[in-house]
C-alpha cells in the first residue's frame, strides 16, 4: 500500500532507532495495526527528512527536503485515507481520518483528499472528542477548513465538541483578519472579523470551560485570545508586559497619563527605519508634554537592536521581544511596521499598518496629547 516518494527519498536504518523488520505494537484490530504501522513509518521518514534539512547549507538542497518534506506529508495522507475508507464507522478508521487532516492540514494542502477524509469524520464521527486535533489543524486550511470547522458548529451536539470546533472557527476567522492586513487593508473589516472570532470563542467558553487546548482550559485559552481579539480603537489596551534593553520587566500601564506610541518594528525594516528622524523630531518637540514612544523590537538577536542603536539615535523606550515574543503575539502584529496610538487613559485611538505618514500622524498625536493635558 505504500507509495515510493517520487523524488526518491532514502530510507535508512540506525540511527534513528528504525529497525528492518520492527513492527509497530499490538492493536486490537488488523486496522489498528496497519494505521500503526503506518504511523511508525511516517514518523522515521519525517525523522531522516528533518535530519538532513537541519544539516543542509545549500538554498536549493533545503528547497528540494522542504518539499520531499511536504510530499511525505501528502503520499502519507492518501495512504491513510485507504485505511480510513477501509473502516469509515470504526474507531480506528476514525483515528486514520484524523490523521489525514492532520497530515493535510499541517501543509494546508486542500483537495480531493481532504475533502474525502472531512466528509468521512462529518457524517460518522462528528460528535466524538477524538476529532480535536482535526478542528485544530483545519483551523488554517481557508475556506475547506470554515466548512469543515462550521459544520461541526452546527451539527454537532456534545457540547466539549461544539466548543473547540467554535474557538477554532475562531482562529481561522482571525487569519482572515491578519491577511486582509496591511498598507491598503479595510480597518472596518478587519475589525469586523476579530470581533465575531471574539464573540465565537467567548460562547466557546461558556458551553465547555473546562475542556483543554494545549496546556490550557477552554475558559483560560479564551480569556486570553479575547484581550487581544479586541484590541483595536475604541477599546483598552490590556496591560502588556515587556522587556527592556536591561532586562528589565516593564508593564505598559506604567505609562497611563501619557499619550502612548506603541511602534512594533525591526532593524531590518527599511519602512521603520525611514519613520526615525521624524519620531525623533516628535519626541524632541513634545518632551515636556504627556506623550512617550515605545518602540518593540522583533530583531531576531537582542544584539542586533543594541548594535543599530549605537549607531543611531531613537531616545525613548525600547523593548527587544523577538519575532515571536509575548508582546508581539498579544496584538497579533504580522507586518512592519505596525503603530498603536493610545490615549492617556489606556485606550487605543488608532491603528495603522505601515507609516501613516506625518502629517497624520503628527495631528492624531496632537490631538490626544492636546486632549490629555485638557484632561489635568
Amino acid at each position: 500500500m505504500r507509495r515510493v516518494l517520487l523524488v526518491g527519498l532514502v530510507l535508512f536504518a540506525g540511527g534513528l532507532g528504525i529497525l528492518s523488520g520492527d513492527e509497530p505494537a499490538a492493536s486490537t484490530s488488523p486496522l489498528g495495526r496497519k494505521l500503526a504501522k503506518l504511523k511508525k513509518q511516517f514518523e522515521a521518514d519525517g525523522q531522516a527528512l528533518k535530519k538532513k534539512l537541519e544539516a543542509a547549507k545549500d538554498p536549493d538542497e533545503k528547497k528540494q527536503l522542504s518539499f520531499q518534506l511536504k510530499e511525505l506529508h501528502a503520499l502519507t495522507a492518501n495512504d491513510a485515507l485507504d485505511l480510513a475508507e477501509e473502516g469509515k464507522k470504526t474507531e480506528d478508521g476514525l483515528d486514520a481520518a484524523v490523521f489525514v487532516l492532520k497530515l493535510l492540514g499541517e501543509y494546508q494542502i486542500t483537495g480531493q483528499d481532504m475533502d474525502k477524509a472531512a466528509a468521512m469524520i462529518l457524517e460518522n464521527h462528528i460528535d466524538s472528542p477524538k476529532i480535536a486535533p482535526a478542528l485544530e489543524h483545519m483551523a488554517g486550511c481557508g475556506p475547506t477548513g470554515l466548512i469543515f470547522l462550521e459544520t461541526v458548529v452546527e451539527k454537532a451536539t456534545r457540547p466539549e465538541v461544539q466548543a473547540l470546533a467554535l474557538y477554532y472557527n475562531a482562529l481561522a476567522m482571525d487569519a482572515k483578519a491578519s491577511a486582509a492586513e496591511g498598507p491598503s487593508g479595510d480597518d472596518v473589516k478587519i475589525a469586523h472579523f476579530r470581533g465575531q472570532a471574539a464573540d465565537m470563542m467567548e460562547k466557546a467558553a461558556k458551553l465547555a470551560p473546562d475542556v483543554k487546548v494545549g496546556n490550557d482550559t477552554l475558559a483560560k485559552a479564551v480569556a486570553n485570545e479575547v484581550a487581544s481579539l479586541r484590541i483595536g480603537p475604541g477599546h483598552p489596551v490590556p496591560d502588556a508586559e515587556g522587556t527592556d534593553l536591561d532586562g528589565k520587566k516593564v508593564k505598559l500601564s506604567s505609562y497611563r497619563g501619557k499619550v502612548v506610541l506603541l511602534d512594533f518594528w525591526a532593524t531590518w525594516c527599511g519602512p521603520c527605519k525611514s519613520m526615525i528622524p521624524h519620531e525623533r523630531d516628535l519626541t524632541e518637540k513634545l518632551k515636556d508634554k504627556p506623550f512617550a514612544i515605545l518602540s518593540v523590537s522583533v530583531d531576531d538577536e537582542k544584539k542586533d537592536l543594541a548594535e543599530f542603536l549605537g549607531q543611531e539615535k531613537m531616545p525613548w523606550t525600547h523593548w527587544w521581544d523577538g519575532p515571536k515574543g509575548p508582546v508581539v503575539k498579544l496584538f497579533r502584529v504580522k507586518a512592519f511596521p505596525t503603530l498603536l496610538l493610545i490615549d492617556a487613559k489606556g485606550v487605543v485611538r488608532n491603528k495603522w499598518v505601515s507609516s501613516p505618514g506625518n502629517e497624520v500622524l503628527d495631528k492624531a498625536v496632537n490631538e490626544l496629547v492636546a486632549e490629555a493635558q485638557k484632561a489635568k
